[in-house]
């Protein structure tokens, strides 16, 4: 077997039960140059977890390859970890595979990813080549379609593309009072208010992700995704353990599988966005839906004016003592009725 061009990026920390599945997926295309990053630990007892995730992957690559590690000792977090770790790849690499801990391949998705860097090398309409599709079409008349919105589970890009990431979003109040919202949403009011307050929260508070951030550069450019008309990478991640999907698994994701695409792919005539799968993102995937935005606003309000720390907190902390006063007196008025005859 031929070993795989495309460089891969392997993205992990200290789950070892999905990164053993993901990195077997791997393992069957034998990457040519395959770089591994993993954050540093947040603690003592994570640490143990974090090393062996570390030495299972590199007492399992056998095959020969160009093998590059990034293994910090210092924790940088769910957001600023992932984005330093794909800066380190492509200041070494023009284009690549990224895959995270949790994102679970096809065999087909390598193949995809492959064919489609190449096509789309020097069009800078595309921004993106997912492997991840939440609502997959069987009877689309192509391989894959378009879409404004990148879902990064297994994904693809060049180094021309990640050079406008930028994690505190510099130019957000600029963007903001322009008509860059009106435009990503369409007229929707309801996908102009969602976005407005991901990127304003995100602004204020970068750690919390890396992926939004990308998303907001992408949109900004009119760039879009390259969408397979099949799920090709399964989210394997939900659980105690997972950095950003500890809920339960949405019902959409948990009723998708992991699919095969078939070759040689059938390409659309035009880059023209499926509308019809936009709305579906929006409204289901992103929940795009007054409790959404409102939760979300209510965030930004509470960050921007500090009430968490001024007046939540003491409220809950006087709530929480007034509480216990009432208990203790609760308990000795039940204990002397208690006692007596």
């Amino acid at each position: 077997m031929n070993q795989f061009e495309v460089p891969v990026l392997f993205v992990v920390f200290n789950r070892l039960d999905t990164t053993q599945r993901v990195f077997q997926q791997i393992k069957k295309v034998r990457p040519k140059r395959f770089y591994v990053a993993s954050d540093g630990p947040r603690n003592s007892e994570e640490q143990k977890q974090v090393e062996a995730v570390r030495r299972y992957i590199m007492e399992n690559i056998d095959w020969d390859c160009e093998l590059k590690t990034r293994f910090r000792n210092e924790n940088l977090g769910v957001g600023f970890g992932p984005n330093d770790a794909i800066d380190w790849f492509f200041s070494q690499e023009e284009e690549g595979i990224i895959l995270e801990d949790d994102c679970l391949p096809s065999l087909s998705f390598f193949k995809f990813c492959e064919e489609l860097l190449k096509l789309y090398r020097n069009n800078k309409k595309i921004g993106v080549v997912q492997g991840f599709n939440p609502f997959p079409e069987e009877d689309y008349p192509y391989s894959y379609f378009f879409s404004k919105y990148d879902l990064k589970w297994g994904w693809a890009t060049w180094r021309d593309r990640w050079q406008y990431q930028d994690m505190y979003m510099r130019d957000w109040n600029e963007m903001q009072k322009s008509d860059f919202l009106d435009k990503i949403s369409g007229g929707d009011r309801l996908v102009k208010h969602y976005w407005n307050a991901v990127f304003e929260l995100t602004y204020r508070e970068p750690w919390i992700a890396w992926d939004t951030q990308f998303t907001y550069q992408l949109l900004k450019r009119g760039m879009v995704a390259v969408v397979p008309k099949k799920n090709i990478i399964l989210n394997i991640g939900y659980g105690d353990m997972a950095s950003s999907t500890k809920w339960g698994i949405p019902k959409h994701i948990s009723r998708l599988k992991l699919e095969e695409l078939e070759f040689p792919l059938t390409h659309p005539e035009e880059i023209k966005i499926n509308e019809e799968y936009d709305k579906k993102v929006e409204k289901v995937h992103f929940k795009m839906n007054f409790s959404t935005v409102l939760r979300f606003r209510l965030k930004v309000f509470l960050q921007s004016n500090n009430i968490t720390k001024k007046v939540f907190l003491p409220i809950l902390i006087n709530s929480y003592r007034g509480y216990k006063r009432v208990k203790v007196k609760l308990s000795r008025y039940t204990s002397s009725e208690k006692l007596t005859p």
